[in-house]
């Protein structure tokens, strides 16, 4: 597992552009991200979380701007109102995918779980990356990591690692919007109270 400084954007960069799975701090808790364009390194994701295309849980995708979510998603009124209050933030939106944007994962799919991290290394990271494709940092089943080292000790098939610890110890609140009335899907930091 090759070890990644926090403050190494270039060593970043060059792990997600040589297809390899980087574990990632966010504000909520490790993440496991790839390039969203990069086939190689979404068969990697796929393998490393036993979850194949026919699964009901689908990965994020993680911007680091919050004008592009048009470009990948429909966003309604409801869910819109939350993304102007959340984003960036512990919320992962699950929205109709625009069917305009082409992408070997995503196209198995009608809808898409849009990520905007409020965490300094990300919203660093992610302009000069570009688009990730980031599920939590755990095995099915398990915790998810909240530190870089603690993935390399319960995951050591991850390629890289950035050396750091996340800020929280709950993964980001998903909530469903793609129907009339908004779903909580996984419970988290945000609540609709």
């Amino acid at each position: 597992m090759l070890h990644i400084r926090l403050d190494d954007f270039d060593a970043a960069i060059r792990a997600l552009n040589d297809s390899l799975v980087l574990a990632v701090p966010t504000e909520t808790v490790y993440g496991l991200a790839v390039k969203a364009d990069n086939q190689p390194a979404i068969d990697k994701l796929i393998a490393l979380k036993s979850r194949p295309h026919e699964s009901e849980k689908i990965f994020a995708l993680m911007l680091g701007d919050p004008a592009d979510i048009h470009y990948y998603a429909h966003v309604p009124h409801e869910a819109a109102d939350l993304a102007n209050r959340y984003f960036p933030g512990p919320l992962t939106l699950v929205l109709p995918k625009n069917p305009n944007f082409r992408n070997p994962y995503f196209d198995h799919y009608n809808t898409i779980g849009i990520r905007i991290p409020d965490h300094p290394f990300m919203l660093e990271l992610l302009p000069r990356a570009g688009p990730l494709i980031v599920t939590s940092a755990n095995p099915r089943g398990e915790e998810s990591a909240v530190s870089g080292s603690e993935v390399a000790k319960r995951m050591p098939e991850v390629d890289a690692v950035i050396d750091s610890e996340a800020d929280n110890q709950l993964p980001s609140t998903v909530i469903d919007a793609t129907g009339d009335e908004l779903i909580v899907l996984r419970r988290g930091p945000i609540t609709l109270e």
